[in-house]
């Protein structure tokens, strides 16, 4: 194997998309949490900012249905970004990046998050339960709901990253591309659930992120070294489709300011006005 072709041919941009990961989570929660205030304003309600930590954020907004404002903020996210790749067509590998990201990220965190009944979830739960609905009746139409909106996205975000795979790496065939990307959406959509169960048990932020490390090495060596094909002789080495150097270089500058925010900065909190 011709490790420096590999490592530029199919490493760093799997790297990179991976990197910029974390940063583009940030944007899903700000709309999170703007959904929040969003719908309490519509009711009538007051919303004066969001806060934004560590172990998880909130919005100062108060209103009867506003724990799903959060889940209503984030799918409208989703079709934004669907809506505006469809009219845009964006070719540049960053472009790519963050209209797959995204669609992953906004498309699966909603159902596990319904699925958890924990925060908003259980909140809703309530919600039913006052509206007169039966606890297990309300725990079956959650469930329920999360179950199909997990279908929903594993089949949107594979349909969104097997051109994407296809784009960025063009020596692999149609068939390739479409494994490539069912094998990330299901790892993506494993991270998301054993984050929520993490939560769920109590887990240390400290064994997460132990987990969390773990779990992205391997991600970045069997996505790039095992589902990702070698390129042939002639393509060696030439970023066709991938990463540009100033890509990488601001994709890995943009995740270190997002961890230096993450555990110096946060907790912050955005007014509203």
């Amino acid at each position: 194997m011709n490790f420096r072709a590999a490592l530029t041919d199919r490493v760093v941009p799997i790297l990179t998309l991976l990197l910029l990961s974390f940063p583009l989570t940030y944007v899903g929660t700000i709309f999170h949490e703007e959904g929040h205030g969003m719908l309490a304003l519509a009711q009538g309600g007051t919303f004066t900012g969001i806060i934004i930590g560590q172990e998880g954020s909130y919005a100062l907004a108060n209103s009867y249905l506003v724990p799903i404002g959060g889940w209503i903020g984030e799918y409208v996210l989703l079709v934004i970004v669907l809506a505006s790749s469809w009219m845009l067509k964006p070719k540049s590998f960053l472009a790519r990046s963050v209209v797959a990201l995204l669609v992953l990220h906004e498309s699966i965190s909603q159902p596990a998050y319904i699925a958890s009944l924990q925060g908003d979830s259980a909140a809703t739960l309530q919600i039913l339960e006052t509206a007169g609905i039966g606890y297990g009746a309300s725990v079956l139409i959650l469930e329920s709901v999360a179950l199909v909106l997990f279908l929903v996205a594993a089949y949107l975000s594979w349909r969104v990253f097997r051109p994407y795979f296809s784009q960025s790496f063009p020596w692999i065939t149609r068939r390739r591309a479409s494994l490539s990307a069912m094998s990330f959406v299901v790892a993506g959509e494993g991270i998301v659930l054993v984050g929520y169960i993490s939560q769920i048990l109590g887990t240390t932020m400290a064994l997460i992120s132990e987990i969390q490390i773990a779990i992205f090495v391997a991600f970045l060596v069997g996505l790039s070294l095992l589902a990702i094909p070698a390129a042939p002789p002639d393509r060696m080495g030439r970023r066709i489709g991938g990463p540009s150097v100033s890509t990488v270089v601001f994709v890995s500058l943009l995740f270190v300011e997002a961890q230096l925010v993450f555990f110096f900065v946060l907790p912050v909190t955005i007014p509203f006005p």
